[in-house]
């Protein structure tokens, strides 16, 4: 039998939210409808507002069915990516045949800027895990930070979390990542709040910039932000930190090199994200990162002592720094 090529999975990786989580990627790199400021993946190099299809289903599932086969686990299947995931027209077909394959939890992570169509929020209805975005509180910081496409306002995109929210059946946690200077002010907090106790969503997850940012200059907000930010949003709010993971993925006959490849060409990790998120040992994950950093497939960025690393293969901006 021919192997299947793994083009759309990408993990199981250690995520924040969802533990051990496996990717699939339905959008090419990197259409979307947001060209955010703090994208860990760079500037959108496709930026649209209209969905069609752009990966098949019948793709997405044969190696969904051979991962499943090979009796790989995971905490989450996550519908997210390289882009904007409900973009790709066929996302409803998708989610639906992922769920009758598994009883592993479908989770679908949106920036909700296309949650206004009918057909989008009838796309992620499937799922049993929403997880939107919101980082403004006004139309003018909502140009600011997502730099969305001709056609999407800030009235609508919040008129299309408010009414997910009370068709989706299944769980809404929303996120906030918060930008130093953009969308940080007690103001832009309380207009997202009041944004919020409308929406009620199950969780609000405040998070800041942390791998660096590819697509503009944006810098993290201080942990005491973050915890006033906590209070200013409500109750159901928190801030969200690295989690424990325990599990390990088995990559099969997968070569180490095109698993880190594949991670790393999707986001950012540090060494201990890459450790826990895939079978190789600590001294193996630090000589394939050293070959790969000599053939010039992979950079590390950031702190010199525990550095995120990223592919090369792709242009993306330079990440930028402040000074003092």
């Amino acid at each position: 039998m021919k192997e299947i090529e793994v083009r759309h999975l990408y993990g199981p990786v250690p995520s924040r939210r969802l533990g051990l989580s496996l990717g699939v990627d339905v959008v090419p790199y990197k259409v979307c409808s947001y060209d955010c400021i703090y994208c860990q993946l760079g500037r959108t190099t496709r930026l649209t507002s209209k969905p069609e299809v752009l990966i098949r289903t019948d793709d997405v599932i044969r190696e969904l069915q051979k991962w499943l086969a090979d009796g790989h686990t995971a905490d989450y299947i996550t519908f997210s990516g390289s882009g904007e995931p409900t973009l790709n027209a066929e996302l409803d077909e998708m989610v639906g045949e992922a769920s009758l394959l598994t009883d592993i939890p479908i989770a679908v992570i949106t920036n909700g800027s296309l949650l206004s169509e009918p057909a989008v929020r009838a796309a992620v209805s499937g799922a049993d895990l929403l997880l939107p975005s919101l980082d403004a509180g006004t139309e003018e910081v909502f140009s600011l930070v997502n730099r969305p496409a001709d056609g999407i306002h800030f009235h609508e995109v919040i008129e299309g979390l408010e009414r997910t929210r009370q068709e989706f059946a299944g769980e809404v946690w929303l996120e906030v990542v918060l930008v130093q200077n953009l969308n940080d002010s007690e103001a832009e907090l309380e207009a997202m709040r009041r944004i919020i106790d409308r929406m009620q969503p199950g969780k609000v997850q405040i998070n800041t910039v942390e791998r660096p940012s590819r697509s503009g200059e944006a810098l993290p907000v201080s942990d005491a932000l973050l915890s006033k930010a906590c209070e200013i949003l409500g109750s159901c709010s928190e801030i969200v930190a690295p989690a424990p993971i325990t599990t390990k993925a088995d990559h099969g006959c997968e070569s180490a090199e095109d698993v880190l490849l594949n991670l790393l060409g999707r986001r950012p990790c540090k060494l201990l994200d890459i450790t826990t998120g895939t079978n190789l040992h600590l001294h193996e994950a630090v000589k394939h990162l050293r070959r790969l950093r000599s053939k010039g497939l992979v950079e590390a960025v950031g702190r010199t002592t525990d550095p995120y690393y990223r592919t090369t293969g792709h242009d993306w901006e330079a990440p930028r720094t402040s000074k003092g």
